[in-house]
């Protein structure tokens, strides 16, 4: 693709969008800042009731007096006046940049996948990101039997779906908010609701590898679903090993205590056994998925994209989590549209996305009905 020629065509749109994407950011990190302040209070506020319950009486007692509550309410006002302005501020922002961005996006996509078709209202559903079981279902307290709820939500949209030679793909735009903790029996663990509002909401602001984008959600980025080149019948599932690196040979102990997984299946390849996990209710057809070639070629995939990636074999289905760190169908937020890389970035992507029918080899058909 001639990147020169494509952003001399584009450079009009491309600088009305830098001008709302800056304006954009601003009001976005003003108005995440002021979420931040309010997570830090109400977290802090437990540890010093347990702490310190004396001290904390006293002081409320002094605010409950009419000079000191005055002073009080209106440090409330100073505070919720600005949150206001800047959430609603960002919102409008907002819209109006992601429109912008569509247009960039699908005269992209046209040209890097021209066989495919893109439909920027289309999404993921939550029945299809359920039906992968890539998302922990967590335990649930009992509800009417009546009333069905999904358990995952996805926010963003956009659609790109064709075939790669005989192999059928759609690759969609995902924000996931996992909303099956809230009302589950986990939250009445002391301090648990703490430590999930920190590391929903915080651990974006303290790591390099997540993003502002990332905030409130527990997935955000790639989904692909895409037929597969065997038929089975059960569900094998493919995870980041998050612990083999860490703490070795209690790994698989860890492991095995997931409650929410089939059982675990112990492979013999030991590449793919430091990248990932798996689970599975047949343990024989596991195996018969998952051979030394596709093993060696999924290891080579997550080395290719250098992102963290989920899989799961389900109903003669491949489906596919890629975690973006600022979205898929989306330009990278934090760079300039207009001096930086962030339309080869988005190529990069893209055509990594495209690459994996060939990359697991897929149009292989090895075993027919």
């Amino acid at each position: 693709m001639d990147f020169t020629t494509t952003r001399k065509k584009l450079l009009p749109i491309l600088e009305k969008a830098e001008r709302l994407r800056k304006r954009y950011r601003f009001f976005k990190i003003g108005s995440a800042l002021f979420i931040v302040i309010i997570l830090l209070g109400s977290t802090s506020l437990p540890m010093v009731l347990y702490t310190n319950n004396a001290t904390y009486l006293k002081w409320m007692t002094k605010l409950s007096e009419a000079n000191s509550w005055f002073s009080f309410q209106t440090f409330m006002v100073l505070y919720w006046i600005p949150f206001f302005v800047f959430l609603t501020t960002s919102q409008r922002y907002k819209n109006k940049y992601k429109k912008v961005e569509r247009e960039i996006l699908k005269t992209l996509l046209t040209k890097m996948a021209p066989g495919f078709a893109f439909n920027e209202n289309l999404q993921i559903t939550s029945k299809e990101i359920e039906a992968s079981k890539l998302i922990t279902n967590y335990l649930q307290v009992a509800t009417t039997k009546s009333h069905t709820q999904h358990k995952v939500h996805n926010l963003n949209f956009g659609l790109l779906s064709g075939k790669i030679g005989d192999t059928s793909i759609k690759i969609g735009d995902v924000k996931i908010l996992n909303q099956s903790l809230y009302g589950s029996y986990l939250m009445y663990i002391p301090f648990f609701t703490h430590f999930l509002l920190f590391s929903t909401y915080l651990r974006p602001w303290l790591s390099k590898k997540h993003s502002l984008e990332q905030t409130g959600s527990s997935f955000l980025g790639m989904f692909a679903i895409m037929d597969f080149n065997k038929k089975f019948n059960g569900t094998t599932i493919v995870l980041p090993d998050r612990f083999e690196k860490k703490v070795g040979y209690f790994a698989k102990t860890i492991q095995q205590l997931n409650l929410n997984r089939d059982s675990l299946v112990n492979l013999e390849d030991p590449e793919f056994e430091k990248e990932f996990v798996v689970y599975s209710n047949d343990q024989v057809e596991a195996r018969y998925i998952l051979t030394p070639s596709l093993m060696q070629r999924i290891t080579n995939l997550k080395r290719k994209v250098n992102k963290s990636i989920m899989l799961s074999f389900k109903e003669n289905k491949l489906y596919m989590g890629v975690q973006h760190p600022h979205g898929f169908f989306s330009l990278n937020e934090s760079k300039n549209l207009t001096t930086s890389n962030a339309i080869e970035l988005f190529y990069e992507d893209i055509s990594a996305a495209m690459d994996i029918v060939e990359d697991l080899n897929l149009n292989t058909k090895i075993w027919a009905q």
